[in-house]
């Protein structure tokens, strides 16, 4: 019998990701292809011919063969904004999440308009929001919005590409924050000078949102007429590779960015987490709050670089000793505090601080972070999942359990965005798949808590300093 696969397709900052999923839900092959940024561009932006680009060459570089799937799924880079037209060929760069060009406009939101907001999604109006975007290009690009047919997040335009159709779902949706439930809201779009038309209809993450045409399948290789799932944003696709959040589960994903997934309900956040955290549909309906330590990985990597693999493998889970404390804001802060200028910071260095010192101290600096955002949602939660290239630090897992007190499971596979992708493609054809697999549960220590209190409490009073410092830099005229 011939084999049959769904191919997922994640659309990342920097790279397009694919992977054959099978009608068992392993994962049978894999490619990818970078496409990077615009180093030259006025903000964080792409172009999105580059996605489609590096989608063709995934795809060449597959070890599957194409006439074999038999449905596609997505997943992207949640709040990018690419315009296209009528053609579905884009008309300016798409600007990505990082962008912050839109900050005047949200500023010059109304107060009754922002309080709307809140009260319909559960978020503060921030730059990481598409509806940052959309409102600078309302101001500084009129004539290409004026020509604009709609606005597709980095999925939709390449499902777009293979399928014809511009559509999007509820995930990306409502990072525009122009919506209610999982419904459009015209009189907020309305309410901050938007056109109406270019807001595209809704299809939910799992279903069908067209087929591979003729055009698409000579560049691709994909079949003509298999089906082309809507997908999701890519922390909501990674949820559904994770099998999905229980109502007192949570995930963190330690890629670039250490990114933390918390169930509530109801899209209520409490007062200590409003503005701090986001909050976002998953593709099964429920929500999820969302932070991310813009850095937490970066850093890892770049000390990684400095220190070499074998001392970042052979880090120890028990609780530092000595002075040394890491703060690890390479490129800001992100959640909680959102601080832009702060900068990756060592304490306590002496000659002889060990490079296992440095290691111990950025690994719990990490865990610590990350604890802050769970107590911030003010919810008991009976595990954490964990998956990215972090969760294979042997003492990461532990760290992470001791520090949070909650057992972590980890997650045995890589790219759960593309899984996820996989996952709703699957749906769209009328077929269900298991979840990822996860290794064996790490309990918390209780005889290490003391300890870790100890440390944190150290961590914490470097880390207020140093932010405030980053903050309020000292004024120092020259000659005084």
């Amino acid at each position: 019998m011939t084999a049959r696969y769904s191919l997922g397709v994640d659309v990342g900052t920097t790279s397009v990701k694919v992977c054959a999923v099978d009608e068992a839900g392993a994962v049978v092959a894999t490619a990818s292809s970078h496409h990077g940024i615009d180093e030259s561009g006025e903000g964080v932006q792409v172009d999105a011919e580059r996605w489609w680009d590096s989608l063709l060459t995934a795809l060449a570089a597959l070890s599957i063969d194409l006439a074999d799937v038999a449905t596609v799924g997505f997943s992207g880079n949640m709040s990018s904004v690419v315009l296209v037209d009528e053609e579905n060929a884009a008309l300016a760069p798409a600007m990505l999440l990082a962008d912050a060009r839109g900050a005047d406009q949200l500023a010059g939101l109304s107060d009754e308009v922002t309080a709307e907001i809140v009260t319909r999604t559960g978020n503060v109006p921030e730059t990481v929001f598409s509806l940052a975007s959309l409102l600078w290009l309302r101001d500084e690009r009129p004539e290409v919005l004026s020509s604009t047919a709609a606005w597709l997040s980095s999925k939709d335009y390449l499902r777009a590409r293979l399928t014809g159709l511009r559509a999007t779902d509820p995930t990306d949706a409502y990072n525009s924050l122009l919506m209610r439930d999982a419904e459009w809201s015209p009189d907020l779009i309305e309410a901050v000078g938007l056109p109406a038309h270019i807001f595209p209809p809704l299809v939910g993450s799992g279903e069908r949102a067209g087929a591979v045409t003729a055009e698409a399948s000579a560049f691709t290789g994909l079949p003509i007429g298999i089906p082309v799932a809507a997908g999701s944003g890519d922390v909501a696709a990674a949820i559904t590779g994770a099998g999905g959040l229980g109502a007192d589960a949570l995930a963190v994903s330690l890629g670039t960015s250490a990114t933390v997934m918390a169930s509530v309900p109801d899209r209520r956040l409490p007062d200590a987490a409003l503005g701090s955290l986001t909050v976002h549909p998953s593709a099964e309906g429920t929500y999820f709050a969302l932070g991310s330590l813009l850095t937490g990985g970066l850093a890892l990597n770049w000390l990684r670089g400095i220190v070499g693999p074998e001392a970042i493998a052979a880090a120890s889970a028990e609780p530092a000793g000595g002075e040394v404390v890491f703060l690890p804001y390479l490129a800001g802060t992100g959640s909680p505090d959102f601080v832009p200028t702060a900068r990756g910071t060592l304490f306590g260095i002496t000659p002889a601080t060990t490079a296992e010192e440095i290691v111990a101290a950025l690994l719990e600096a990490i865990a610590f972070d990350i604890a802050g955002l769970i107590e911030r949602v003010g919810m008991d939660y009976s595990a954490i999942l964990v998956s990215g290239g972090g969760s294979h630090i042997a003492a990461w897992p532990q760290i992470l359990a001791d520090v949070t007190g909650i057992p972590v499971d980890r997650l045995d596979a890589p790219d759960l965005s593309a899984i996820g992708a996989a996952v709703l493609g699957w749906r769209a054809a009328g077929h269900e798949v298991a979840a990822a697999g996860r290794t064996d549960r790490v309990h918390p220590r209780p005889d290490t808590a003391e300890r870790w209190a100890v440390r944190r409490a150290r961590y914490e009073a470097a880390r207020t300093s140093a932010l405030d410092l980053y903050t309020n830099p000292p004024i120092r005229t020259i000659g005084k």
